[in-house]
């Protein structure tokens, strides 16, 4: 038994090195310090952002993240293969709304492989600098107040792989080095204040997935930049000023799945794009000038399809199966839906195609009306009890909805290239906000409400809101709000509007209707985050609309219709004060004859005195 006690020994220090020796492993090898260089500049740029707290002494390989949350992320990463040290190849740094300067000290980070500073507020231009982090693979510096031109030193990156720049304030031209940046796999360059055209040589970007440029100002552009891109998935023109006719014999997209050509001035024949029916998931043409009869083939019940506004656009819509609402929308075409929608949906649509509406195809002709967008119907006091109508229908990526009582429709045309965004929002936290504001209409495109059939005349238009999805963070929506085609709100922020999210805001409008419709339109032009709390929280939204005819407070409304027992009243108030007025007419006449009697008396007496 003696004996037995050194090899229990010898077992349990074994037993305890091999413990030691796996938790080693699992640690993996010992942590390297960060390159002294990179050490300096991250804490200058830190303490520059006032991030840095009571870190300052440690070393940024070995801490990491300094804050990573949902609404904030200030964090690097580092590469520690040489054996010797780190070196810092990573750096986030996003969500911070008291951000506004670039440091001098972030382009000594010359190893830097992503840099990502979206989401705070960034402004001035652009330091040349930029040209130093040569090793940049992704370059985001997208939602923040950058203004001025990209500066040339750009160029130099010649490894991107991903430039993030929208909702910035970035002119000029789009530079044509970007064309050099060959490896380029995503390139989203819009809701800034760049000018057109698209350099024909962006054709080289031959590794694209995502292309996504809009808002363009100035010169028009051409398809034909376009090119054979084999991996491209995405790809949005919006508002790019392209003209002409798509390329035929179409280019060869064999992986595309979304497809965004709104509010440009493409022409020529819609069936062009039946080479690509088979791959697209999304089809976004409105606006533009496409003709021809809509090929059949191209509606398909799973692909949300827009070609509204588009005149020219012709042919009949295939029966579609009852019970069932395919996402396409044709308003503003000549397409032909007789046969698929009512008579009164019908006689509506067929409103909005002329330049006047027919009202004697109507009936209840308004004067007013209102609207629960994203929610049922619901009554609403403010100075007298209004009834909001119901607006829940889903309208999926594309669509519209026709009330034939009130004579009114929603469009909506829009879909997030990444993810499956609502189009009705509810919140569903429990806060004393009017039930009215609790529910939203929401689009990452465009919403139209039209009123047809309304006498010609003055109106007054609320609009209701309430920001009910981003409600922590950074995030911010913005959108512009158009009414009879004149902009009445560019860059419109529910939440800075209303002091904060979760609190309801209105705008008041007056307007002429003189064609017996009213179109309130209201859209995203590129402005405002993207992602925040997920893909695709972005673009307009709407709690109510209200429109009455207007009056003028000047001017004394009619008075109210009597009822028979009130004339009645009135008659007998009348009689009392005819007999009234006949008592006091006496009382007067009998006091000036006694009066005139007495001052003749006294007359008589002083003669014969």
């Amino acid at each position: 038994m003696a004996r037995s006690a050194p090899d229990s020994l010898v077992a349990v220090f074994l037993l305890v090195l091999a413990l030691l020796l796996a938790i080693a492993a699992a640690q993996g090898p010992p942590l390297l310090p960060t390159n002294p260089s990179d050490a300096a500049a991250l804490h200058a740029v830190f303490r520059q952002w006032r991030l840095e707290g009571d870190a300052a002494a440690e070393d940024p390989c070995g801490k990491g993240a300094w804050s990573r949350s949902f609404a904030v992320d200030a964090s690097v990463g580092c590469d520690c293969s040489s054996g010797v040290e780190c070196r810092i190849t990573q750096l986030n740094v996003t969500g911070y709304r008291n951000i506004t300067e670039i440091p001098p000290a972030l382009f000594n980070l010359t190893e830097l492989v992503s840099l990502d500073l979206s989401n705070n507020n960034l402004s001035g231009s652009v330091p040349r600098e930029v040209g130093n982090l040569s090793k940049l693979e992704t370059w985001h510096f997208n939602n923040n107040n950058l203004s001025g031109y990209f500066p040339h030193e750009s160029s130099l990156l010649r490894n991107l792989k991903s430039l993030w720049m929208f909702d910035n304030y970035i002119e000029g031209p789009i530079p044509e080095f970007i064309q050099n940046l060959t490896n380029l796999t995503d390139l989203r360059l819009y809701g800034m204040k760049l000018q057109g055209p698209i350099p024909q040589n962006f054709s080289k970007l031959i590794n694209l997935e995502n292309l996504m440029l809009g808002d363009l100002e100035g010169n028009y552009t051409s398809f034909e930049f376009v090119e054979n891109w084999a991996n491209l998935s995405t790809l949005s023109l919006r508002k790019c000023g392209l003209t002409g006719q798509l390329l035929s014999p179409p280019r060869n997209l064999p992986k595309l799945k979304y497809l965004d050509l709104t509010s440009n001035n493409l022409s020529g024949s819609i069936k062009l794009l039946l080479q690509y029916k088979d791959s697209l998931n999304f089809i976004y043409v409105g606006n533009n000038s496409f003709s021809e009869r809509l090929p059949p083939e191209i509606i398909q019940p799973s692909v949300p399809l827009d070609v509204s506004y588009n005149p020219f656009i012709n042919g009949s819509l295939r029966s579609i199966p009852a019970g069932q609402k395919w996402p396409i929308n044709y308003i503003g075409t000549s397409v032909d839906a007789n046969g698929t929608i009512n008579s009164g949906s019908l006689t509506i649509l067929n409103c909005l195609r002329m330049q006047e509406c027919n009202r004697n195809d109507l009936t209840n002709h308004a004067t007013s009306f209102a609207i629960n967008c994203g929610g049922k119907q619901t009554s609403y006091s403010d100075r007298m009890p209004t009834v909001f109508s119901e607006d829940s229908t889903d309208l999926g990526g594309a669509g519209f909805h026709v009330n034939t009582t009130s004579h009114w429709v929603v469009s909506h045309v829009g879909s997030d290239p990444f993810s499956k965004s609502p189009g009705i929002v509810r919140d569903i936290l429990e806060t004393d906000m009017l039930e009215l504001y609790k529910t939203a209409r929401t689009s990452t495109g465009a919403l139209r409400y039209y009123v047809v059939g309304l006498a010609n005349g003055k109106y007054t238009v609320q609009l209701f809101f309430a920001e009910i999805v981003i409600v922590d963070g950074p995030g911010r929506r913005v959108f512009d709000i158009d009414i009879q085609d004149r902009n009445i709100r560019k860059d419109f922020d529910i939440a800075k509007e209303a002091g904060g999210s979760r609190k309801p805001t209105n705008i008041t409008h007056e307007v002429i209707v003189d064609n017996s419709i009213l179109v309130m339109h209201l859209y995203w032009s590129g402005r405002g985050t993207c992602c925040i709390p997920y893909e695709g929280a972005y673009g307009p939204l709407v709690s109510a609309i209200k429109v009455t005819r207007f009056q003028d407070p000047k001017i004394s409304p009619p008075q109210v219709p009597h009822s028979g027992s009130s004339r009645q009243d009135e008659k007998r108030r009348g009689i009392i004060a005819g007999i009234a007025a006949l008592c006091i007419a006496a009382a007067v006449i009998s006091s000036s004859v006694v009066y005139l009697w007495w001052k003749w008396v006294s007359l008589v007496k002083r003669a014969m005195a």
